[in-house]
């Protein structure tokens, strides 16, 4: 089981793939479990792709405390310090986006190619899912893993998905829940969230940036992904019809695609600015 050490307790992570090297964060409750096979797989035909568990998720051990999401952001470069990596492209969801943001505004010079996925930055300016949507996450804490992933389910898939797989719902979430989240870390993750603020610091980001959502995301409001790309220099905005929140997950190939073509886009441009 390969275990790092970083900013002071051990990441459990996992590397695939060939080629320049690209930083997953999950999002809330999520350790790297979550991520679909079919996008992981697709993302290594181009990238060397580095997976971790959150602190205190998956199979890194749990910690008292430390969540705070700048504090996270150090246990990201943490993490590729102990692996010998200095400048990687960066992709966050969700809350994992919240920790990326982080990354790029205080570590900039880490940060290659940021892609921001169904986030927001945090703050009086985030566009808050209503209370309906809201609620079946915050009363997750009262519940078993299980219970609380599919009190989620509704707001984190679209309806049409949804109700067309739920058989590759249920096998996702019994992925998930091989190494569950425990819930004081799911409950220190959510203060996190609710303390987290970016607006102000998302001008100092230097990476060219994809900002992109499902336009069907009920529980991180597409607006949010717009107020993120006015707020960073040159941010391109892709939102995707009929997905849901967990868009990677209802279309892993073709998120996947999306995301190489952007990095490899990125890359070209820097190539003929040299």
């Amino acid at each position: 089981m390969p275990l790092a050490p970083a900013n002071a307790t051990a990441i459990h992570y996992e590397v695939v793939g060939e080629g320049p090297a690209l930083c997953l964060i999950a999002g809330f409750r999520q350790s790297s479990a979550a991520w679909p096979p079919a996008f992981l797989d697709r993302l290594a035909r181009r990238h060397q792709v580095i997976s971790f568990d959150n602190r205190g998720t998956g199979r890194s051990p749990p910690t008292v405390g430390g969540y705070a999401l700048d504090n996270q952001a150090r246990d990201v470069t943490g993490l590729l310090d102990a692996l010998g990596m200095g400048r990687v492209h960066l992709l966050g969801f969700s809350m994992g986006g919240a920790i990326a943001q982080e990354v790029a505004t205080g570590y900039p010079d880490r940060v290659d190619r940021l892609v921001l996925f169904g986030t927001f930055c945090g703050g009086p300016w985030s566009t808050p899912a209503p209370w309906s949507v809201l609620r079946r996450l915050f009363a997750a804490e009262e519940l078993t893993p299980e219970q609380a992933a599919r009190e989620a389910w509704p707001v984190t898939y679209s309806p049409d998905y949804l109700a067309a797989n739920l058989e590759a719902v249920e096998q996702q979430m019994r992925r998930e829940l091989v190494h569950p989240t425990p819930g004081f870390v799911a409950s220190q993750q959510m203060e996190a969230i609710r303390r987290f603020d970016a607006y102000y610091a998302l001008p100092r980001v230097r990476s060219p940036t994809l900002v992109t959502t499902g336009a069907a995301d009920v529980l991180v409001p597409p607006r949010n992904a717009a107020t993120l790309a006015a707020r960073i220099r040159g941010a391109r905005l892709e939102l995707l019809n009929d997905l849901g929140h967990r868009a990677i997950w209802e279309a892993p190939e073709e998120m996947a695609e999306l995301i190489g073509d952007f990095l490899a886009l990125a890359n070209q441009q820097r190539e003929l600015a040299t």
